[in-house]
């Protein structure tokens, strides 16, 4: 479980923006409670899918959500494209195999074969590290914005 102060800050910001109930905060950001909860008392970082419902409802790039940038300038894909996809393009573009990212993540083979047969998406941690890998913002790998830059 990640856990990050500056996520918690920035979360709490931006729903302090927001014009309604405390209690009505999950259900416009299509959350669970719980997961709120988690993110307001403790900071917890919910899982990608989730971070990509809370972006996209502020209009924001993930990068900026969890404070790995200050730039505020986002601009959502054209053309949303699924992690998978993503993925397999950059992989194509720095020939690179599964078992090579794999070994970079210090994961099981199968745990990228599950991204392509049960269309998982990596955890945050993971993603962090394959936009390392790419050289791309996380956004960009996980097909919200076609900008590469983080």
């Amino acid at each position: 479980m990640e856990y990050s102060e500056e996520f918690k800050r920035r979360f709490l910001e931006l729903i302090g923006d927001l014009d309604c109930k405390k209690s009505e905060i999950p259900r416009l950001l299509n959350i669970d409670y719980n997961v709120f909860i988690k993110i307001t008392e403790f900071g917890i970082v919910p899982k990608p899918v989730i971070l990509m419902r809370i972006a996209d409802y502020f209009g924001i790039s993930i990068e900026f959500l969890l404070g790995r940038t200050e730039n505020t300038y986002f601009v959502k894909a054209e053309k949303v494209e699924t992690f998978l996809s993503r993925y397999q393009k950059l992989k194509a573009e720095n020939n690179l195999t599964d078992y090579a990212i794999a070994q970079k993540l210090h994961i099981a083979t199968s745990y990228t074969t599950n991204w392509k047969n049960k269309n998982y998406i990596p955890s945050i941690a993971n993603l962090f590290v394959l936009t390392e890998i790419f050289k791309v913002s996380v956004d960009y790998l996980l097909g919200r914005t076609d900008d590469r830059e983080i």
